[in-house]
């Protein structure tokens, strides 16, 4: 099984717990106890910057359109997953952005959804009063000692030991700003525009609220804020689709455009339903439709709501409405507070079979099928899937999409004969067709005989269009297995593996825990699983994280990593977490933690 990227959960990746007590060289990554007198002080400073555009931010890790920023920014990132947040990082790679006394941070246990108003996400159930930045703060190191240096624009705070609880149970989160004014009018007014909020180890998705934890031997951490100088003017662009035409699917159509934050500006709209982004107004954004499988284009009608943004294509003269009869790039004009809308109309393509394929578990092919007519004419088509869960056509040799299979109206009634023929199971995992329908009813797909799936498609009506689905599911056979060997003593340690990329699961799926507990002092002992949802044995291909938990350090001495190796690779032992990729080639990893015993 596999797991979606989904928000939080993908937050949670490559970062170690909370280990509270003061060990050194210690790998412990026990979740924090209370924090009582005499322990190790948590600190958190905030820093802030303003810059004079949004492209003089780097990008956090994920480009994509959680981000909240009202254009997209400059570099990618110049972290890792993991990575902590750290001045000497932050400073070189924001030369044009300069300190920004009196900005507030807000502490909060969760998110809250946005701010009314903003399309700026905010913390829930807000601490009072914000933190705000001073003109220049002590400079201090990983754990918490001064430097002998300032930093300006920032503020630090020591965390309380229930903020301590908090963060080792990931539930001490911050914002900018506060959460009835992120943007700071209350000081600034209307001067400042969201840029980045990066925290901690919390630099995956680009909004205003980030997550505060600490790597394993580090007691203090960074939280930097970037405020771009322009007045935030947002408007709301809209696009919507409509179908026409027989047939119950509602297929996703996809687009491109600079609208989009996604790699490569790639995003989708289901048939019947619409997507919104709330961009920058003054500003020209694109879009375009690539067409899908089985549908022919029709129509764009474009409109402002408030008669102010200006739509174009192919040359036009911008208009505040406008139909297109071709499937141009549009361009958008956007006005500051104003939603501007472009309805696409597809109609379904008649008079023809055709074959979809989409896989589910991973993308392959190619999937070859034959369609066989009443009077036992063959036509022979295959498809190849390159994203999960997305249709793709399946057309004749030396053909791409869209294609018509056959090009003739159909005879009816009568059966048409669809066929698939199912790839063979290779060494990380096997196909089998899982579902069918045909224009949206579902049918239960038929028996496999000697790796051919044979499918009726009965044909009623004169003229009728049958587009008629194959799903393929992927049962992967990669695998994880984890060993502990421990020097000096005997003890129990435990793993949690987390997904990084690959993905199907609910955002409540339960990842894998294993433990394994040494019984003699250098002889391995193989981790068995103690809870989760799946298992290490049968894993999607990707890369998953492994994080260690324990020994614990007694009275009589303290732990610390020696080695880890997977494959025969070495990692470094004191990382917080491990980085194991599964691939079609090398699917089955062995992991080998050694930890010694120090009396």
């Amino acid at each position: 099984m596999s797991r979606s990227p989904g928000r939080r959960s993908l937050r949670t990746l490559g970062i170690a717990c909370l280990a509270l007590a003061p060990v050194a060289a210690s790998f412990s990554l026990a979740a924090a106890p209370a924090q009582a007198a005499g322990t190790q002080s948590y600190l958190v400073t905030f820093v802030a910057r303003q810059c004079p555009t949004y492209q003089d931010i780097t990008a956090n890790l994920a480009r994509n359109n959680i981000q909240e920023s009202l254009q997209d920014l400059g570099a990618d990132t110049a972290y890792t997953s993991g990575q902590p947040i750290s001045p000497s990082v932050e400073t070189p790679h924001q030369p044009n952005c300069t300190a920004l006394t009196g900005w507030d941070f807000t502490f909060g246990n969760g998110i809250n959804g946005k701010t009314p108003g903003t399309n700026l996400s905010r913390v829930s159930n807000p601490v009072s009063p914000p933190f705000t930045t001073q003109a220049t703060t002590p400079l201090l190191d990983v754990n918490g000692n001064p430097t002998g240096s300032t930093i300006a624009g920032a503020v630090t705070t020591t965390l309380t030991s229930a903020q301590v609880t908090q963060a080792s149970n990931h539930q001490l989160w911050v914002q900018g700003g506060t959460a009835t004014d992120p943007l700071g009018t209350a000081t600034f007014g209307t001067r400042y525009a969201f840029g980045a909020l990066r925290c901690a180890i919390d630099n995956l998705n680009g909004d205003n609220v980030e997550w505060v934890g600490f790597p394993s031997g580090q007691s203090h951490v960074f939280c930097y804020y970037y405020a771009v100088d322009q007045k935030p003017q947002p408007g709301v662009i809209t696009i919507a689709k409509t179908l026409t035409g027989q047939g119950s699917t509602t297929p996703t159509f996809p687009f491109t455009g600079s609208v989009s934050y996604n790699p490569g500006g790639a995003f989708s709209v289901n048939a019947g339903s619409s997507v919104s982004f709330t961009r920058d107004s003054n500003v020209d954004w694109n879009f375009q439709e690539q067409g899908t499988a089985g549908y022919s284009f029709t129509r764009i009608d474009c409109s402002s709501r408030n008669a102010d943004s200006t739509f174009s294509a192919n040359g036009s003269v911008p208009a505040t409405s406008a139909t297109f009869l071709t499937n141009d790039l549009v361009t958008v004009n956007l006005a500051p507070s104003d939603v501007a809308t472009c309805t696409y109309t597809n109609a379904r393509n008649a008079t023809d079979i055709t074959v979809l394929k989409q896989t589910v578990g991973g993308v392959g092919g190619p999937f070859p099928f034959t369609v066989e007519t009443p009077s036992h004419v063959t036509t022979d088509l295959s498809a190849t899937t390159t994203e999960e869960g997305v249709p793709v056509e399946a057309c004749p040799t030396a053909t791409v999409p869209p294609c018509d299979v056959p090009d003739t109206p159909l005879a009816f009634p009568a059966d048409y004969l669809v066929s698939e023929i199912v790839p063979p199971a290779t060494g990380a995992g096997s196909w089998a067709v899982t579902a069918f329908d045909c224009n949206g009813i579902p049918q239960t797909p038929a028996t496999p005989v000697g790796g051919v799936v044979t499918q009726t498609v009965v044909v009623t009506t004169n003229n009728e269009s049958m587009e008629c689905t194959f799903t393929d599911t992927f049962t992967p056979t990669a695998s994880i297995t984890i060993t502990k060997t421990t020097t000096g003593s005997t003890g129990t340690t435990e793993f949690d593996v987390t997904p990084v990329t690959g993905g199907d699961g609910a955002s409540d799926v339960a990842d894998p825990v294993y433990s394994a507990t040494t019984t003699t002092a250098g002889v391995a002992a193989v981790a068995t699983q103690v809870s989760g949802d799946y298992s290490l044995d049968a894993l999607d291909l990707g890369q998953y994280s492994i994080v260690e938990t324990g020994p614990d350090d007694t009275a009589g001495g303290t732990w610390a990593p020696k080695a880890i190796t997977c494959n025969g690779t070495a990692s470094d032992p004191t990382a917080s977490d491990v980085l194991v990729t599964l691939t079609a080639g090398d699917p089955h990893v062995t992991c080998a933690f050694t930890t010694a015993f120090t009396a």
